[in-house]
């Protein structure tokens, strides 16, 4: 009995016995260290996790595209096999009406595909130009239109949503060009030839000037 009372009273003393700055110190470091090796653990779990999520992420999204891709190409066999149909109906000397038929029905159809994909034509032709939705090949002096307008369309311009994949191809119009008529065209040959005249004057006079001098 007195044994182990004696003995808790030694750990209790080693226990609350004041330490050394160099045991401090240590103790520390110790703690420190272990603090430091843990963060490093949990760093490297975190880059390795990242990584798989990098990796997963760009195989989804590789199927998704391959998905994507696969339904279109699906969509167009049809309207592949119809033209196919059209050209063998063409060389066995079709008709014009028939193959207007035909034609009428691959452009629907084609139509149709890109529409199930979420892709939509739209026109310009009529509104205010914007650079945004359509590409001005060319423009034209009118005063027909107001300047800005789209006179014309040469080929239409298609959307995904509110992205626009292939802006439309227009005709811009431009204020007319002014053109002078005869009194303007007058008083322009008045003006010249006052001109003319004042210069010869200038020049008679520093002629004089050189001979008397």
């Amino acid at each position: 009995m007195y044994g182990i009372r004696m003995s808790n009273l030694m750990t209790f003393l080693m226990a609350h016995e004041k330490k050394g700055p160099v045991t401090q110190l240590t103790e520390q470091f110790d703690a420190k260290s272990k603090s430091c090796k843990d963060l490093q653990e949990e760093y490297l779990r975190a880059i390795a996790d990242f990584d798989n999520l990098r990796k997963r992420t760009q195989r989804d999204s590789e199927v998704s595209r391959r998905a994507a891709l696969e339904a279109l190409v699906m969509d167009l066999l049809p309207v592949l096999d119809n033209f196919e149909r059209a050209v063998q109906s063409a060389e066995t000397g079709a008709n014009a009406e028939s193959m207007k038929k035909g034609m009428t029905l691959i452009h629907r159809q084609l139509r149709e595909a890109l529409c199930r994909h979420g892709v939509e034509e739209y026109s310009c032709a009529g509104t205010e130009f914007d650079p945004r939705r359509a590409e001005a090949i060319s423009f034209v002096h009118t005063d027909e239109h107001k300047p800005g307008m789209v006179v014309s369309e040469v080929s239409k311009g298609y959307a995904a949503g509110e992205r626009v994949l292939r802006p439309a191809k227009v005709v811009v119009a431009k204020e007319p060009q002014r053109v002078k008529n005869s009194e303007d065209r007058r008083q322009s040959k008045a003006g010249a030839g006052e001109e003319e005249s004042r210069d010869s004057r200038d020049e008679a006079g520093e002629s004089a000037a050189e001979s008397n001098g």
